[in-house]
This record gives structure tokens, C-alpha cells and sequence, in this order.
């Protein structure tokens, strides 16, 4: 929470942290992550709706 551009009380940032764990013998390499982690983040209805800084945060195991 902060002051918007106008001065007003608002949410002035939103971090998203999403976890997606793979199970089997294909899982994605760490390229694969951040390319899947970025088309998510472009497709993403919060990112893509509010007025805010939204910031994306993935969690990424790594194989």
C-alpha cells in the first residue's frame, strides 16, 4: 500500500509468486521455466487488469 500519482491510499504493488512443480522423467530445462514463467505472465488476468506495478516472482525448481 502506498500513495497513487494523485496522492490517494491505494495497492500501488502486487507481487505474484506462482509454483509449478513436474513430475516424470521429460521435465522442462531452467530455459524452459523462464519461457514458460513469461507467457504466463503475459496471458496473466491480474497482471493485464489493475493499475499497479504487478511484479512475477516465480518459483522455479529447477530440474
Amino acid at each position: 500500500m502506498g500513495k497513487d500519482s494523485s496522492g490517494k491510499l491505494a495497492m500501488t504493488r502486487v507481487t505474484l509468486r506462482p509454483r509449478a512443480d513436474f513430475a516424470g522423467e521429460k521435465r522442462p530445462t531452467a530455459d524452459d521455466l523462464v519461457a514458460m514463467h513469461h507467457e504466463a505472465h503475459e496471458q496473466c488476468f491480474i497482471a493485464n487488469s489493475v493499475k499497479t506495478d504487478v511484479r512475477y516472482e516465480p518459483i522455479m525448481n529447477t530440474p
